[in-house]
């Protein structure tokens, strides 16, 4: 597959992802709305499998390259970027949600001091990428086995409800570790499921996901459950096949250009949820939606969420720090080196092409949980 090919379907698979999360993210809000209709909600629920396990798997799936880095280049270029941001944008969220509040949780300065323990009231998806690159770095040394021996131990007791924890946030970075881990050594079979793509193993893949969730629903079964771990691994391979086809064949839909733009929709979106919910909150209980009616209606919202995120970010983009770290280095979260006198300009090679500083931020973002409430803080 020539290089453009595999920069257009990783753009694509991120691109599709945000969007779903923000889709997503929309749903939760509207389901206290009286208008909306719950089913709509339910039907989006496998895509769990789908949406975060993509994000967090092509998070993960060039840091190999830089993984060998000094610790020093680590914390400049990685791990400081993603706390600034997150640190930043948990203190930014609390201001906006004085005025706009996107739930019904109370965003305090002592929600913001306690971020680095409780993250569900800041964007934790960032919070999760800096955990993930340290533990990845620091468990570098060890056989290939015996990490993900260690990233199972820490993942799927969470995944399959062995173990409960009561902090959204901390309940899906745990779960994910192993599917970053996946994303950083297993960047050959996601590039392989990629150049294999086609109609047909999209319907043969396709097939055997939805199969699972009918199987899993008729048996009356959670998703948090030993089932997670084959959905999840079918969902991501639907998902890398499916953006592969439309990079290739639908390239007009610009996906791969959502793809390239991820940390501005992720940061944005849920302020953008807060004002529209405010501005238009429908919630009259004469005016209750039948579910295909509330579906158009969730995605006329998610529309507007997104073009609301692009058009803050275009007239925030010029405030130093907003959306990259102060300091300068080698990142894509970084403000760029000035190269040498006589020195030609040097692209950090953790960066495919098409991927401008500071447009792409982390393969982000979140999902929520599912409960018939207000969004839980993050993306």
């Amino acid at each position: 597959m020539p290089a453009t090919n595999r920069v257009a379907w990783i753009d694509t698979v991120k691109g599709a992802a945000i969007l779903l999360v923000v889709l997503m993210h929309v749903a939760t809000a509207a389901s206290s709305q009286e208008w909306f209709d719950a089913r709509v909600l339910d039907a989006m629920s496998p895509l769990r499998t789908v949406r975060m396990p993509l994000f967090f798997a092509m998070a993960g799936y060039f840091f190999l390259r830089r993984i060998d880095r000094p610790w020093p280049w680590q914390v400049q270029n990685r791990l400081g970027p993603f706390l600034w941001l997150f640190l930043l944008w948990s203190a930014l969220w609390a201001i906006w949600a004085q005025f706009f509040p996107w739930n019904d949780d109370s965003y305090t300065v002592q929600t913001v001091l306690a971020v680095p323990v409780n993250p569900e009231y800041g964007p934790w998806f960032i919070y999760a990428l800096a955990i993930y690159y340290l533990v990845v770095k620091l468990m570098r040394p060890l056989p290939l086995w015996l990490q993900f021996a260690l990233g199972a131990c820490v993942s799927l007791p969470v995944a399959f409800g062995l173990v409960t924890i009561d902090n959204f946030a901390w309940e899906r970075t745990l779960t994910h570790l192993i599917v970053f881990q996946f994303g950083v050594y297993g960047h050959r079979i996601i590039a392989a499921i990629a150049e294999r793509a086609s109609v047909a193993t999209l319907a043969l893949v396709g097939g055997a996901w939805a199969a699972g969730f009918v199987a899993l629903i008729g048996l009356g079964g959670p998703l948090t459950s030993p089932a997670w771990l084959p959905l999840t691994m079918l969902g991501m391979a639907m998902g890398i096949i499916a953006a592969t086809l439309i990079a290739r064949h639908m390239p007009w839909l610009r996906l791969d250009w959502f793809g390239r733009n991820t940390l501005p929709v992720y940061l944005l979106h849920f302020p953008v949820i807060g004002v529209l919910f405010m501005l238009w909150p429908m919630d009259d209980s004469s005016s209750t939606l039948s579910a295909p009616q509330s579906a158009v209606v969730t995605v006329a919202f998610t529309v507007a969420a997104v073009a609301g995120a692009f058009l803050l970010w275009w007239l925030l983009r010029p405030v130093p720090g907003l959306f990259i770290s102060p300091w300068r280095g080698e990142g894509a979260n970084t403000r760029p080196m000035r190269p040498a006198p006589g020195e030609a300009k040097v692209h950090d090679g953790g960066r495919h092409r098409g991927h401008p500083r500071g447009q792409t931020g982390p393969t982000s973002t979140s999902e929520q949980t599912g409960r018939s409430r207000a969004p839980r803080k993050s993306g």
